[in-house]
């Protein structure tokens, strides 16, 4: 009995070896970047006095940030973190994901604080410890298969995907993007010449019901040629985006109602032209987006038409291996005001042309609410010029941006405020002037992964910031600047 046991064991054990040795592991590649930076702003309002020390919120007109409970320096530590598994699964398959901690791929240094200080009272006697909470979850930002064929590349899941200058649709694979454009769906690479095309189809996200009364989808396709050899493309991308009348997710609060109110049904075509040439050391991009349709009930009543619109322009011109000069100007359009249609563009967070301007949404600072990097370039026409040096180890950079609002309040008239997304009646006349900033960032290479960097930003702030929508209480504009020291590993 004993031996037969013996022998079935001994065949149970080959068989599992024989099994272990042909089975083949599939190879994972793992890269991403880590990188942690601490930032000190001074006077982040903008104003050399206050009217009330309130929230814009409680004067939907007012440009001003609240104070909350600090004072009007605001200094914070944050982290960003992203981890890209590529699994090969054979010749004509690849699964690619992006995993991240908290939101806006990463957080802020410190901010699990909270767990200490209420954990039953306890808060002066595990005070030391400092625990970090395990409320921060893991977040898959993407997830999808890409399969190849003799026609064309397909992509099927979560992925993302760059157009352009990025102004719109930006993947986010700058060291310190903090978002990504996200599309759930299908996407066709078609390569037949120097013609790329690219149809696809999404699904937005939507809850409460699975009914075809809540469906929210995107279809549009991109055509780019690419001509490497006379250093020329252009192309043009088309996306209509549509969503169902009873779709809970899709809501705004324009009007400074109570509550929130949903936009409705929504038929939004984007139009974004691209154009790329190279002379020798100079080169120029161009990027134009276009958002049309309807967008829904903006204001609490009938659809709205949209008709917004942004003209990006970039040029550089290198002069040697080492210095690069650059000319840059935008001009992205705001909303005046008027209930008759909606005309306000918002370009990508990821999309940032200052150190200190646009960068920021400072509201976060003094009402943790908001999210500090949940920021867009709106309503604004800049231009930008800048100088890059470079060597092995070290780049510097140095760039003055001047910027005027597009639209402002006029005495009497609907307005718009860009900053909270309201509709006033303006008491007062707002002037166009965002300011002048200066901008100097470095970056020290310690070797090819490891980077050492920092920024500074100083903002000769105009008198559009002082606005208060009271003529009986004014601000006045007040210059601020913005320091950081950072450092990130890419792997």
């Amino acid at each position: 009995m004993l031996r037969k046991k013996f022998i079935y064991l001994s065949k149970f054990a080959a068989l599992a070896a024989l099994s272990i040795n042909t089975t083949q592991a599939l190879p994972i590649d793992w890269h991403g970047v880590f990188g942690v930076d601490t930032t000190l702003i001074n006077n982040y309002r903008k104003i050399k006095n206050t009217t009330d020390n309130k929230p814009i919120a409680s004067n939907i007109g007012s440009q001003e940030i609240g104070v909350g409970s600090g004072n009007e320096k605001a200094s914070f530590q944050s982290y960003i973190f992203r981890l890209n598994p590529h699994i090969i699964v054979n010749d004509t398959a690849s699964f690619k994901a992006e995993l991240t901690s908290g939101y806006g791929r990463g957080g802020r240094l410190g901010d699990d604080s909270a767990t200490d200080k209420t954990n039953d009272n306890f808060g002066n006697a595990l005070y030391i410890q400092n625990k970090s909470s395990s409320s921060k979850s893991i977040v898959i930002n993407q997830a999808y298969m890409e399969l190849y064929s003799d026609t064309a590349t397909y992509i099927i899941g979560r992925h993302s995907t760059d157009w352009g200058l990025g102004a719109v649709y930006n993947s986010g694979k700058g060291t310190w993007d903090r978002h990504a454009f996200s599309r759930d769906g299908v996407t066709a690479k078609i390569k037949i010449g120097n013609f790329l095309i690219e149809p696809y189809w999404a699904k937005i996200d939507s809850t409460g019901s699975l009914s075809r009364n809540t469906k929210s989808s995107e279809i549009g396709a991109g055509l780019l040629y690419d001509n490497v050899d006379r250093d020329i493309a252009f192309g043009l991308l088309y996306s209509k985006k549509n969503n169902k009348q009873d779709n809970a997710t899709a809501d705004t609060n324009t009007t400074g109602a109570s509550s929130a109110y949903a936009l409705g049904e929504t038929d939004v075509k984007v139009t974004d032209i691209y154009f790329k040439k190279i002379f020798g050391n100079f080169k120029l991009e161009l990027e134009v987006p276009i958002v049309s349709g309807q967008l829904g009930k903006v204001y609490n009543s009938e659809s709205t038409k949209v008709n917004s619109k942004s003209f990006i322009f970039e040029t550089e011109y290198k002069v040697s291996d080492s210095w690069t000069i650059a000319f840059d100007f935008g001009s992205i359009s705001g909303h005046t005001g008027s209930t008759a249609g909606y005309e306000a563009m918002y370009l990508n967070p990821n999309y940032q042309v200052a150190n200190l301007l646009f960068r920021y949404n400072l509201q976060a600072i003094g009402n943790t609410s908001y999210n500090l990097y949940d920021s867009y370039m709106t309503n604004a026409t800049y231009a930008k010029i800048a100088g890059e040096y470079k060597s092995d180890k070290w780049s510097w950079v140095a760039a003055m941006i001047w910027a005027k609002a597009n639209e402002t309040a006029k005495l009497g008239e609907s307005a718009y405020n860009h900053t909270n997304n309201k509709v006033f009646t303006a008491n007062d006349t707002q002037a166009d002037d965002l300011g002048m900033e200066i901008d100097l960032n470095f970056d020290y290479h310690w070797n090819s992964a490891v980077k050492v960097g920092g920024s500074l930003g100083y903002l000769f702030a105009g008198d559009y910031f002082s606005f208060t929508n009271d003529p009986t209480n004014k601000n006045t504009a007040d210059n601020s600047f913005a320091l950081q020291l950072n450092s990130s590993i890419e792997f």
